[in-house]
């Protein structure tokens, strides 16, 4: 599923003048002391700067650091991306059970790697102008799996697709910094009261029509910001196509062009709980209308707080 911005613009690399620019690289892990506070660790879902979301746009470098792509055997050079998933602790990623199991792993291969601390897919390390500097991040982190965990009551010949969720555990532990970090789960069965959610991936996109046709990846982390949908309303939309939703999932969205479509299923739907000063995850991109963007036409996405208990049984939370 796909991050829908408006049909228009062009897309070209950031631009990088490396005249009079002075070079600052943030590659040392970071602790609290020097962003936080005086924690002992750093605590999940804080953001490196207070900066919030605007809907429909190009990422900061640093926006989202719990942001996990998931690289196929077959989709490896270059990586096309086929899903996304969230960093919930230095070992594990979460994200959607249709991601890690059935169709695409038939057309892509097994999961190769999870990748984090990405921004741009074409560039590695990845730079952009910030003022009178030139901000890098850190090389992406390539790990491989080491378990995969798919939710026992997945099916994946149901059309509902009720419980789209799984986890994975990586090789080896991930080293925390500002690009690398770990989101925070909510609470197990919390009633939704928020409002409005943010998302982020690399999935298909018309924002780059101009350079790159309608349609495609985006190399580049795209953001956007969606409305809650009434569950009640979400379900009578669906109900022609005989989908019949549980409380395991929510709906998101449907407004004109801003949407999740394909290449960013198991990406997380999250909010920023200003009472925590933290972001928080709400769900995982599942699947939605045939056309991405369609006024009226919510996305489906996994309600990550009926499965917390299940999540933290997994990953020794």
């Amino acid at each position: 599923w796909k991050i829908c911005c408006p049909r228009s613009g062009s897309y070209a690399d950031p631009w990088i003048s490396m005249v009079n620019i002075t070079k600052r690289v943030r590659t040392k892990p970071i602790t609290v002391r020097k962003r936080i506070g005086t924690q002992p660790e750093v605590p999940c879902g804080a953001p490196d700067f207070t900066a919030l979301v605007n809907s429909g746009e190009i990422a900061n470098i640093d926006d989202f650091p719990w942001m996990a792509v998931l690289i196929y055997e077959q989709a490896m050079d270059p990586v096309i991306p086929g899903c996304g998933g969230a960093l919930i602790s230095k070992t594990f990623v979460v994200t959607a059970a249709h991601c890690l199991t059935g169709s695409i792993i038939r057309k892509k291969g097994k999961l190769a790697a999870v990748r984090v601390g990405e921004y741009d897919l074409l560039n590695n390390p990845d730079c952009i102008i910030e003022g009178q500097f030139q901000e890098c991040t850190d090389e992406v982190v390539d790990v491989k799996p080491k378990t995969i965990t798919v939710h026992p009551h997945y099916n994946e010949n149901t059309a509902s697709q009720h419980h789209d969720i799984g986890l994975i555990e990586l090789a080896k532990p991930v080293e925390f910094t500002s690009f690398i970090r770990h989101i925070c789960l909510p609470e197990q069965g919390s009633r939704q009261t928020v409002k409005k959610f943010n998302v982020c991936g690399w999935g298909r996109t018309n924002f780059f029509s101009a350079d790159k046709g309608n349609n495609v990846p985006s190399p580049i982390k795209l953001k956007t910001s969606l409305p809650y949908f009434d569950h009640m309303k979400c379900s009578q939309i669906y109900q022609p196509q005989r989908l019949q939703l549980i409380d395991g999932q929510i709906c998101a969205g449907g407004r004109s062009v801003r949407d999740t479509c394909s290449g960013d299923s198991g990406s997380p739907l999250m909010y920023y709980d200003v009472n925590k000063g933290a972001w928080i995850l709400s769900g995982l991109v599942s699947m939605g209308p045939l056309h991405c963007g369609t006024v009226g036409m919510p996305g489906i996405y996994t309600n990550v707080g009926e499965y917390v208990s299940w999540i933290k049984t997994i990953a020794h939370l």
